[in-house]
């Protein structure tokens, strides 16, 4: 991972614009986290159960409970055979929950917001961010642009110029809005400030954010 970061942050951009790189690494990326899960699967002790179960599963009942999920219907087994193959889910799960953006995963963070709410209580606020990053001079600074972040009055190039450096420069897009984020909750929500540290809405107990 560090490696990736390494290339999407090379000096010329060369990386940063190509079209396949980041696509191809971000499948490496699961690839290895699916191979490292299923490793991890082959350590527990109830191994040998679960390939037998895999041998031994029921396609006509997999494909009852398949139809029963597109039908919106409850997911209870009716049988042994449908048994089976809801107690495989779990082992479906240990693999997916180290994918980074699997359904298991998803799922997992929604775990984890319930769990937030239960230590702390319920948020009080929901904030989505949502910044115009072909209008940012940072953004189109990071995108490779000629501009001087320093003066009052950035000249930015046209509108389509601008499009244009945006659309070939996703990394670039994704280093704005962390920047974007990261400096909310430095200097708006001054997490784990005390005293006279403390945020515009006070201290801040805790926060979750996803990226959509």
């Amino acid at each position: 991972m560090a490696h990736i970061r390494f290339c999407l942050l090379y000096g010329d951009r060369r990386f940063q614009t190509d079209e396949y790189f980041p696509f191809i690494a971000f499948n490496h990326e699961q690839i290895r986290a699916s191979t490292r899960g299923g490793y991890l699967l082959t350590t527990r002790r109830n191994f040998d159960t679960v390939a037998d179960n895999l041998l031994s599963l029921d396609s006509k009942a997999l494909d009852r409970l398949i139809e029963r999920g597109h039908a919106g219907l409850a997911l209870s087994p009716e049988n042994e055979e449908e048994n089976a193959c809801m107690a495989l889910l779990s082992v479906i799960d240990h693999i997916g929950g180290h994918v980074p953006g699997s359904v298991t995963q998803k799922r997992y963070q929604r775990h984890e917001i319930k769990s937030l709410i239960i230590a702390q209580n319920v948020p009080l606020f929901f904030i989505t961010f949502s910044p115009v990053d072909f209008k940012s001079p940072l953004c189109l600074y990071y995108c490779g642009e000629s501009i001087n972040l320093l003066g009052l009055h950035a000249q930015l190039p046209s509108a389509a110029e601008r499009l244009c450096s945006i659309a070939e420069n996703p990394v670039a897009c994704a280093r704005f809005f962390h920047h974007v984020v990261t400096t909310f909750l430095r200097t708006i929500l001054r997490v784990g400030g005390v005293g006279e540290d403390r945020g515009l809405f006070g201290p801040t107990a805790s926060y979750y954010g996803t990226v959509e």
